[in-house]
């Protein structure tokens, strides 16, 4: 029974490219179930050596702000400095007045 389960969901997963979570309420643990290739991509960029158990929201917080000061720097770089537009030069939105009509009452 548990074998036509679980091929059932191969079947799905690849039919669909979804996961699937598992979770095990005698432990109170969840899982995922995905195609490797999935995986594989998910942790293609993470150093070798990172614990991905262990999430701790300030070093990551502080990561992403680092991935991004890099990126920006990188596109400054490409691009030169991208200046805001002056507000002068943005168009006026004109207020469009509300509009009623009328009609016969039967």
């Amino acid at each position: 029974m548990m074998k036509e389960i679980f091929e059932r969901l191969f079947s799905l997963i690849k039919k669909t490219g979804d996961k699937v979570v598992f979770y095990d309420s005698a432990r109170g643990d969840a899982y995922v179930m995905m195609k490797m290739e999935d995986y594989e991509q998910i942790t293609e960029n993470v150093p070798p050596g990172e614990d991905l158990t262990n999430f701790r929201a300030p070093d990551k917080i502080e990561k992403i702000n680092q991935d991004i000061a890099i990126w920006r720097e990188e596109v400054k770089n490409a691009v030169g400095d991208v200046l805001p537009v002056p507000e002068e030069e943005i168009p006026e939105k004109k207020e469009e007045e509300s509009r009623f009509y009328f009609e016969p009452v039967e």
